[in-house]
């Protein structure tokens, strides 16, 4: 090739590696800059695994061509590699302890059932779907359920058969004039001491274990509500919906979840659809005052929803947005992503343990 031609080949792929490398570096600002402040970051953060990739590309391009310029790719990866375990965990354990090797565990499941209508929006196998559900309950054995998107089905009673598996202390955000709950609800086996109601996506409760209290703050964020037209018009709308999301959740977290969390002088859960990304601001927030259960004992990807496919989670769209954070007082026993096709995300079991 020709020197001039090379050059000038050099001279773009420089220009390319280093608008990727300033993408990658300005998604730090997405944890600490509010997004009614800049937007520009929080945006940014959702390009964080591609720009990632991409900035492993130049790298291999870089040492191909024998270039010092792979640097720059270099930096920018060391700089933002703290994102890294909130992405991908290695030697985590997904077995839950018997009680007689921790006699004060508790499991804490979280997941968003998706109205039983499986992995897309037809409610024809909600009965059967209903039914495998209580079925994996059973198999699973959780102590508290954090649901999202709970709802009766026409052939099976659900809540009814959650009580007779010994759920029998539940609060829902909205209870049906019949008696039954939907939308956000909390069962458990271990009493429930009190209640509150947040908003109509998340409740608070506080449980009576060993003695001990403890709270469980369940939430279904505000969702991003996309469907396939706006990935076809994504500047004219898809854009819109997450400045419009990200914006939500940090009112969210500002009205009603930093209050409760801040104050709490009890060991705390916080579990839920966070419908946000682990790179994100709403993340930050939670992650200075609790810490993520799937950077203590998770294992391999745990993506938990896949935007825009019923065949989830693979794909450069899948994300971990369901997830369970414990507070300072509790200790991390086992992480566990539970693969099943009864719902658009994917189910988490976590045990923790009081620090005695």
């Amino acid at each position: 090739m020709h020197p001039c031609v090379m050059k000038i080949l050099r001279t773009i792929l420089f220009a390319i590696n280093a608008m990727l490398a300033l993408g990658l570096v300005l998604t730090t600002l997405a944890g600490v800059v509010a997004p009614s402040r800049l937007m520009l970051p929080s945006l940014l953060a959702f390009g964080y695994v591609p720009m990632l990739l991409a900035n492993l590309a130049m790298i291999l391009i870089w040492m191909l061509m024998g270039r010092w310029e792979l640097l720059l790719s270099v930096a920018a990866i060391a700089a933002r590699w703290v994102m890294v375990p909130l992405l991908l965990q290695a030697g985590g354990t997904s077995k839950v302890p018997s009680l007689e090797e921790h006699p004060y565990r508790l499991a804490v499941m979280t997941y968003n059932v998706h109205q039983f209508k499986g992995n897309g929006e037809d409610t024809v196998e909600a009965d059967s779907i209903a039914r495998r559900f209580v079925g994996l309950i059973r198999s699973e054995e959780p102590d508290v359920l954090c649901l999202q998107e709970y709802a009766a089905v026409r052939g099976v009673n659900v809540t009814d058969s959650l009580l007779t598996l010994g759920y029998n202390h539940w609060f829902g955000a909205r209870v049906a004039k019949n008696g039954v709950p939907y939308g956000t609800v909390v069962f458990s086996k271990v009493p429930i001491s009190y209640v509150k109601q947040l908003d109509p996506e998340k409740v608070m409760v506080e449980l009576m274990h060993e003695g001990q209290r403890l709270r469980v703050v369940c939430v279904h964020m505000d969702s991003y509500r996309f469907d396939a037209d706006d990935f076809g018009n994504f500047r004219e709308k898809g854009e819109g919906k997450i400045k419009e999301t990200i914006l939500s959740h940090e009112q969210e977290w500002n009205r009603l979840l930093a209050p409760v969390i801040n104050e709490s002088t009890v060991p705390t859960i916080l579990a839920g659809d966070l419908n946000d990304i682990p790179w994100s601001w709403l993340y930050h927030q939670l992650s200075r005052k609790m810490t993520d259960t799937f950077t203590e004992c998770g294992n391999g990807f745990s993506a938990t929803y896949r935007i825009g496919s019923d065949v989830m989670p693979a794909g450069p769209l899948a994300f971990r947005i369901d997830m369970v954070f414990r507070s300072e007082g509790l200790r991390t026993l086992s992480y566990k992503r539970i693969k099943t096709p009864l719902s658009d995300h994917y189910p988490v079991l976590v045990s923790v343990e009081f620090e005695i």
